[in-house]
C-alpha cells in the first residue's frame, strides 16, 4: 500500500471530515456530480435590475473548468414572454413578481406570483441537456400518467413546449406549485410518529409505481407528440381494459431522450435508442453505444485532465481506447445473464429516480406533492428500483434504548444515540412495510449478488468520461462469482493474472479516493462545484493539500500527485 499522505487533519480543519468506510459503490444519483437546488433571486416586473441574474447559474462556484459549466448552464429567454404565458395558463391578468428559486445539474426553476395571487413553477432547461425537445416532452407525460393513471400526487402541467421555437425561446414546463411544506426543510424537526406516517405515505406511493408494466423499454410521450421509432403503451401487467384503453389512446413508448444517448457526439451515431422489446436488449444498446462512440470519437481526443488527488498510480488503461472497448465487449458477453432469473423483478415500469426529501412535499404527516421528474422512464424495475434516500441508514440497527442510556451523562452521546434509533426505527418500519405490501421491491433489495449485478450496468454507462476501474472491478466481481449468479451455463468471461495485475495496480489508491470525496461531500463536489459562500475556503484547503502532498510524497508519485494538482496552485495565485 501506498505511503500516501493522510489528509484527515486538513479536512477537519476544513470542518467537513465525515469519514465511512467505502468500497467501490454504487452513486444512484440522477446526476452524481449534479449541484444541489438553492433558492436565488425576486425580480419584480418594474425592477430597473437586468434579467441577467436569471439566464446565468448563480447558485455555487466550481474549483475548476468553471467557465465551461457555468457555459453549459446558462440560458437566455424572453422574460416578458414567459410571464406572459403563465399569466395565461391561471387566467391572471398579470404577473407581479418572478423568483428563480432553484437551479440543479440540468434545469432553472422560476416561481411566477400573478395579480390574483395565483402562483405558476416555470421549469427552464438548460442547454446541457440531452435532447431537450423530447426530454420535456417525454416529463410532461411521464407526470400526466403518474398524476392521472397511477393516482401519485404530482403537480398538474399548466402549459409547455417542447419547442425553443416559441415566443418564449425556450422549451419550458409551466405547472401548479405543489401543496404543503418541502420536506427537505421539515424532516429533521418531524415527530417520529410523524416520520413513520410519511414513510407509509411512500410505500404506498411505490405500490402505485409497481401497479402497471409495459411490453416496452423506454420513455413516456403523448400520443400526439409521436414521433418515428414511438410504439403504442401496452400494458404487460393484469389491468381492466378500460384502463388499458384509456392508456393505449394518450400514450406512447418512445426512444429514450437523456444525455447518455446523445451527448458529446453520440447524437450522429446510429444507435439503438429503444424502445426496447426486452431488457437485455437495453444492456446491449449500452455497450453498443460506447463502443460506437468511443471508436470514432475517442481515440482522437487529448487525454482528459483529472483532478483525483489520491489516484498514487498514472491509470494507463483510462485513455485506452482499446482497453474500454474490450470491457464492453466482455459486458456485451455477459448482458444475457446480468439480470435476475425472476422476469418479474424486470419488468418495465415506470419509476421515480430520487424520492428524497427536497423532491417531497406534506401537508402535517401527509406526502402531497412529488416533484422532478426529468429523465424518469419505463426501465426494468431491478434497475429503476432503489430505497429512497430518506430511509437510507448504514449503522447498526438499534430499535430500543438500551439499558445504559439512563447512566450517560454526555448529552452529545445520548443525542447520539436516540438519533441511531430513530434512524433504525425509520429503516425498520420502510423495509417491514416494502415486505408486507410490495414484496417485489423486498425481492430486489435481498436479491443475492444484486449490488454487482446492477453496479455493473450503472458504471457501464460512460468510462469513457467517468472511471474505468469501478466497471473494471464489476465485471472481475461478476467472473469471480459467476456460479453463485448464474448456474446455468459457463462464465463467458475471465481475466488473466497479468490482466488482473494491471487493474489493482491502477485502481491503488482508488477505494482512498473515493473516501476522500465522500468525506467532502456537501462541501466540494466530485465535479469541483461549491456553495458561494465555502468557495473561497475551498480554494484554501484544496491549496493546502497540494503543499502537503507535496511536502510527503516522493518519486513518482510526487511526479503524479503534483502534475494532478497543477490547478490548486493556479487558483491559489489569483
Amino acid at each position: 500500500m501506498s505511503n500516501f499522505v493522510t489528509l484527515t487533519p486538513i479536512l477537519r480543519v476544513a470542518g467537513h471530515f465525515n469519514r465511512t468506510p467505502l468500497l467501490i459503490t454504487c452513486r444512484l444519483a440522477h446526476s452524481p456530480s449534479s449541484p444541489p437546488f438553492s433558492p436565488v433571486q425576486t425580480i419584480s416586473e418594474h425592477s430597473d435590475l437586468q434579467y441577467e441574474e436569471f439566464f446565468r447559474y448563480s447558485s455555487g462556484r466550481w474549483l475548476w473548468d468553471e467557465d465551461i459549466q457555468l457555459r453549459n448552464r446558462y440560458k437566455r429567454f424572453n422574460v416578458s414572454e414567459l410571464k406572459a404565458a403563465a399569466t395565461r395558463s391561471v387566467g391572471a391578468k398579470a404577473c407581479v413578481s418572478m423568483t428563480k428559486i432553484a437551479e440543479g445539474g440540468f434545469n432553472k426553476v422560476f416561481r411566477l406570483v400573478m395579480d390574483n395571487n395565483s402562483t405558476v413553477i416555470a421549469r427552464i432547461p438548460y442547454p446541457n441537456v440531452g435532447r431537450s425537445c423530447k426530454t420535456t416532452a417525454s416529463e410532461v407525460a411521464t407526470m400526466d400518467f403518474a398524476r392521472t393513471i397511477l393516482g401519485i400526487p404530482v403537480p398538474e402541467v399548466l402549459a409547455w413546449s417542447g419547442k425553443a421555437e416559441n415566443p418564449v425561446g425556450s422549451e419550458y414546463i409551466l405547472m401548479e406549485e405543489a401543496t404543503g411544506r418541502q420536506l427537505g426543510e421539515i424532516w429533521d424537526d418531524l415527530k417520529l410518529a410523524d416520520k413513520l406516517k410519511i414513510v407509509e405515505d411512500i410505500v404506498a406511493i411505490e405500490k402505485k409505481f409497481l401497479s402497471l408494466s409495459f411490453t416496452r423499454y423506454g420513455s413516456l410521450y403523448f400520443v400526439n407528440d409521436a414521433f418515428p421509432g414511438c410504439e403504442k403503451a401496452e400494458i404487460a401487467s393484469d389491468a381492466p381494459q378500460s384502463q388499458r384503453e384509456e392508456i393505449e389512446s394518450q400514450f406512447v413508448i418512445g426512444p429514450v431522450p437523456n444525455n447518455d444517448f446523445w451527448d458529446k457526439g453520440r447524437a450522429s451515431l446510429e444507435i439503438d435508442r429503444g424502445p426496447w422489446k426486452c431488457p437485455e436488449d437495453y444492456l446491449k444498446a449500452i455497450a453498443r453505444r460506447e463502443i460506437a462512440w468511443i471508436s470514432r470519437y475517442a481515440t482522437a481526443m487529448t487525454p482528459k485532465p483529472r483532478y483525483d488527488m489520491f489516484m498514487v498510480a498514472e491509470c494507463y488503461s483510462q485513455n485506452s481506447a482499446d482497453a474500454h472497448i474490450e470491457l464492453y465487449n466482455k459486458f456485451l458477453d455477459v448482458s444475457d445473464y446480468l439480470l435476475p432469473n425472476n422476469k418479474e423483478l424486470n419488468r418495465s415500469t415506470i419509476w421515480h429516480w430520487d424520492i428524497h426529501a427536497p423532491n417531497l412535499f406534506v401537508e402535517g404527516n401527509k406526502v402531497t406533492g412529488l416533484i422532478d421528474w426529468q429523465d424518469n422512464w419505463a426501465g426494468p424495475l431491478f434497475l429503476q428500483a432503489r430505497r429512497p434516500k430518506l430511509v437510507a441508514y448504514n449503522g447498526d440497527i438499534m430499535l430500543e434504548l438500551p439499558e445504559y442510556y439512563k447512566d450517560i451523562e454526555d448529552e452529545d452521546e445520548r443525542a447520539r444515540i436516540r438519533a441511531q434509533v430513530e434512524k433504525s426505527i425509520v429503516l425498520w418500519a420502510y423495509e417491514s412495510n416494502t415486505k408486507r405490501t410490495n414484496s417485489v421491491l423486498h425481492e430486489i433489495f435481498d436479491l443475492p449478488h444484486g449490488r454487482t449485478r446492477k453496479e455493473t450496468v450503472v458504471f457501464s454507462t460512460n468510462t469513457w468520461d467517468d472511471d474505468i476501474i469501478p466497471f473494471r472491478q464489476c465485471l472481475i466481481r461478476v467472473a469471480r462469482h459467476w456460479d453463485e449468479m448464474n448456474n446455468e451455463v459457463a462464465c463467458p468471461i475471465n481475466f488473466t493474472d497479468e490482466e488482473l495485475k494491471i487493474h489493482y495496480r491502477e485502481g491503488e489508491g482508488w477505494n482512498e479516493q473515493a473516501d476522500f470525496w465522500d468525506a467532502l461531500r456537501g462541501f466540494v463536489e466530485r465535479d469541483g462545484w461549491t456553495s458561494n459562500e465555502d468557495y473561497e475556503r475551498a480554494l484554501e484547503t484544496f491549496a493546502e493539500l497540494r503543499e502537503l502532498g507535496l511536502r510527503d510524497l516522493t518519486g513518482d508519485e510526487r511526479l503524479h500527485f503534483e502534475k494532478q494538482t497543477r490547478w490548486a496552485a493556479r487558483n491559489a495565485s489569483e
